[in-house]
């Protein structure tokens, strides 16, 4: 479709090869990319939210974090705030830092999510609770989560 060198000096390598693969104008799949990056941008503003409102709610974080409006049952405490953190990155810092930014959070967070669901089956033996999930499964998430993690860190400081 394209040389590696094409697509190295291309600001836009993948709408590139949908032009080149398709003879068709690359703007359904920017439309297509931005609506992407919209919903991923909503769903770690939900997720960052949700965390603040859990430590907030375990005494970890001020109280208000962790008031839910009646109206809508939502965290809007924590949500405008991740919502403001979020508008400040976007901008003041360079859009390559804040997607590697955002894939190592996300990453830290399965790690983690991992991790407390093999501390929980420890916990909990099986059949004493009403979810179940095989015993290799937390351990494989974990590691591909945390391997992938750590390779992304290594390559920064290599």
């Amino acid at each position: 479709m394209a040389s590696p060198g094409e697509l190295a000096a291309s600001t836009a390598p993948l709408a590139l090869v949908f032009e080149r693969a398709t003879g068709l104008s690359p703007a359904p799949f920017a439309v297509v990319a931005g609506v992407a990056t919209v919903n991923g941008v909503l769903v770690l503003v939900i997720m960052a939210s949700r965390v603040l409102y859990g430590l907030a709610r375990q005494g970890n974080l001020p109280a208000r974090l962790g008031h839910v409006w009646t109206r809508t049952g939502t965290p809007v405490a924590a949500t405008v705030l991740v919502c403001l953190a979020v508008l400040a990155g976007a901008l003041s810092l360079p859009i390559a830092l804040l997607t590697q930014a955002s894939s190592m959070l996300t990453l830290t967070s399965f790690t983690l999510v991992n991790i407390a669901l093999i501390a929980l089956k420890r916990r909990y033996p099986a059949g004493t609770g009403g979810f179940r999930v095989p015993f290799w499964w937390p351990w494989a998430a974990a590691l591909a989560s945390g391997g992938v993690l750590a390779a992304e860190l290594w390559r920064l400081v290599a």
